[in-house]
């Protein structure tokens, strides 16, 4: 199936590259495709994905540190080096010892995990493999449930429009060119103590 798509479409920058999963890493691409992803998304993404978010929630650092590297060999083979360099990261952190910045790295494997899911579900639109709705609304409501148990800290840096290494989504980039400009994410008590916001 992977030989009858456009090879333009199966890659997306670090957020995947199925051409380079089918025909490098020879992982079963077009068993992802013939089942629209079901398969991927119930046990990696709705399952050991979500169980690292319940785990992180309850502090479970070795769960986290277990799915961690169980997901990392799944998102090398698929190109998706956003979300593996997160994973990595998790496990190295738990590894070392070195929790001080977990929740950063945490934070960042969520915001990559979602647009990871976005993408994925045009890709899947375009090839004409779409997943199912259903399967869309229970990612998203679990997702809503994961971020109802999160702090208040960790909510408000998962639901931000700005990825953590700065680079702008299409929620905040504006078009220059048609009067428009790029707006960077507001910043709460940047200037004093009482909660100026700069824009």
């Amino acid at each position: 199936m992977v030989d009858n798509i456009d090879p333009d479409l199966l890659k997306n920058g670090e957020i995947f590259d199925f051409d380079l999963a089918a025909n490098t890493y020879y992982f079963p691409v077009d068993d992802l495709l013939e089942d629209n992803f079901q398969g991927f998304i119930n046990g990696k993404i709705k399952g050991e994905f979500i169980n690292i978010r319940k785990a992180f929630v309850n502090k479970d650092y070795q769960q986290v540190r277990n799915l961690s590297h169980k997901l990392k060999s799944v998102f090398s083979m698929l190109g998706a080096l956003r979300l593996y360099r997160c994973v990595e990261q998790l496990q190295k952190c738990v590894d070392n010892k070195q929790l001080d910045n977990i929740e950063d790295i945490y934070i960042q494997l969520v915001k990559e995990m979602n647009i990871f899911f976005k993408e994925l579900v045009i890709f899947s639109n375009k090839i004409d493999h779409p997943i199912s709705q259903s399967l869309i609304r229970q990612f998203e409501e679990i997702s809503k449930e994961c971020d109802l148990n999160e702090s208040a800290k960790v909510k408000s840096q998962i639901n931000s429009n700005q990825s953590a290494d700065n680079t702008k989504n299409d929620d905040n980039i504006i078009d220059i060119e048609n009067g428009n400009v790029i707006v960077d994410k507001p910043v709460n008590g940047a200037c004093c103590n009482q909660n100026c916001i700069i824009i």
